[in-house]
């Protein structure tokens, strides 16, 4: 069984949804030039090829936040369903951090929270290998 509110409410948001595209339609005149489709990066005028090679810090920096952001999300929903879950629920909980934390310290062992080093080490063996 359908609640009548929840009908009204999908249909005033199909309703904004579709008077907000009509208006972007009808408003939005589509202007294209040469200075429109160039790449914008804060004011200033682009130089230099647009595939600049990122080195692999970088790339690791940014599976280590992925990896303890999705922790923060876990946590949070823990958080709020944490008094009817009990015991079982804070054991379970406990396990699931003692796998984060073990995964922060293989990080920080293997030096991946050590920029420079990382940098510093990824550069020399680029150098070492076109050498």
């Amino acid at each position: 069984m359908l609640n009548i509110d929840f009908i009204v409410y999908a249909l005033l948001v199909t309703a904004n949804a579709g008077v907000i595209i009509g208006l972007s339609y009808l408003l939005g005149w589509p202007r294209r030039s040469r200075v429109k489709n160039e790449p914008y990066e804060s004011g200033i005028a682009p130089t230099g090829p647009a595939h600049v090679r990122t080195s692999i810090p970088y790339y690791l920096v940014g599976i280590a936040f992925i990896l303890f952001d999705v922790e923060v999300l876990f946590l949070y929903t823990y958080g709020i369903v944490m008094y009817r879950l009990e015991w079982d629920g804070f054991f379970k909980a406990m396990l699931f951090l003692f796998f984060v934390f073990s995964g922060l310290v293989y990080i920080w062992l293997r030096g991946g929270l050590m920029w420079r080093h990382l940098s510093s080490k990824v550069s020399a063996k680029a150098s070492s290998s076109q050498s």
